[in-house]
């Protein structure tokens, strides 16, 4: 029986993920993982899916090892693992508190790392691994830089899996989609009075992006860049220096730093 893995299910990118999956064939059950169980629950019931659902907080290691653990006894033969979970806040270092910056780092890095790891050995021939990365990490950006330093190491992480784990049948592709229409945008400026971006266009929608990377993924590449503005990002983060970039960053900023 194949199972799709999806972590951050409970709302966003990784609620469209489990959409886009159920849409395709040979998935036989979903495992969904997340802290918020009704949301989950709810998914379930609307896309009318068998699946498990599993509650962790995955910034500790007792989230991880329920992970683990419930891997272990269930012993599943995974197709899809989809790390969706992470966060990110604007702020510069004097306006990020020390708590939230182990938070972004905790989820962001160490339990995709970590849940990477230990799905690896159960996962089929032919499986595929989607990283949540974003825009964001192909430049330096002041006053988001927790967050996208975070997705810089999961970009350079993932092109390096995917080379690994090629000789088992499996690949791995970094997500990096742009602004994405979802509750992430409204949770990342919530505190009044950050340093933060004084538009965030253009913004995207969730299922478009979700679409493209799930066909990407299907096609073994590993990097899945999902619009024009993130490409021509991606594209300038190759021929210019990160000065000129960065400085440009600034000037979008909502106050000088």
């Amino acid at each position: 029986m194949a199972i799709a893995i999806i972590t951050g299910a409970s709302s966003g990118i990784g609620e469209e993920f489990a959409r886009q999956l159920h849409l395709l064939e040979g998935i036989d059950e979903f495992w969904f993982v997340a802290r918020r169980r009704d949301r989950m629950e709810a998914l379930r019931d609307r896309l009318g899916v068998n699946a498990k659902i599993i509650t962790a907080d995955l910034t500790t290691g007792e989230g991880i090892d329920v992970v683990r653990n419930t891997l272990a006894e269930e012993k599943p033969e995974v197709k899809y693992l989809v790390n969706a979970a992470g966060f990110g806040n604007f702020g510069t270092f004097e306006e990020l508190p020390e708590d939230e910056v182990v938070k972004m780092i905790d989820l962001n890095v160490k339990a995709l790392v970590l849940i990477t790891h230990i799905t690896i050995p159960y996962m089929i021939n032919g499986g595929r691994i989607i990283e949540l990365g974003s825009g964001s990490c192909f430049t330096p950006l002041p006053a988001f830089n927790i967050y996208a330093s975070s997705k810089s190491f999961v970009l350079h992480y993932t092109k390096a899996l995917n080379y690994e784990i090629k000789k088992h049948g499996l690949r791995a592709t970094c997500f990096c989609p742009g602004w994405v229409e979802t509750e992430f945008l409204g949770k990342a400026t919530a505190r009044e009075g950050v340093t933060a971006p004084k538009s965030m266009k253009p913004l995207l929608s969730c299922e478009t992006v979700v679409k493209k990377c799930v066909r990407a993924a299907r096609r073994g590449r590993a990097m899945c860049v999902t619009n024009w503005f993130t490409k021509v990002q991606h594209v300038m983060f190759k021929l210019l220096p990160d000065c000129i970039l960065s400085r440009a960053w600034l000037g979008m900023l909502n106050k000088k730093i």
